[in-house]
């Protein structure tokens, strides 16, 4: 079993490198600092925006998943804070999230 990072740290972390790399980073809502699951909202000038939020793969990994987009978005958000009020919602506004979240 692989150790696995504090939320708050990670989230810090990842907000550092997108802050250099020039993008924008904000938190939408704050969860536990230790065990928060995290969704990441991904925009990038103008498309559409995309909730990103980690799921045990078929390999038994952990990986990012598109877990609802566009105009279901902020429903879906809704639903998952009122089920997980642990829960972190990071928004981020730079291109090619994967390098950043991976």
């Amino acid at each position: 079993m692989t150790a696995r990072l504090a939320s708050g740290v990670w989230v810090s972390a990842l907000f550092r490198r997108v802050n250099a790399a020039g993008g924008f980073a904000t938190v939408l809502t704050r969860g536990d600092a230790v065990a928060g699951s995290i969704v990441v909202v991904h925009r990038d000038r103008g498309a559409e925006p995309v909730a990103l939020m980690r799921a045990v793969g078929p390999s038994g990994e952990s990986e990012w998943r598109v877990a609802a987009r566009g105009d279901s978005l902020d429903d879906w958000l809704d639903r998952q804070r009122g089920y997980d009020p642990d829960l972190w919602v990071l928004e981020l506004d730079i291109p090619d999230l994967a390098r950043f979240i991976d």
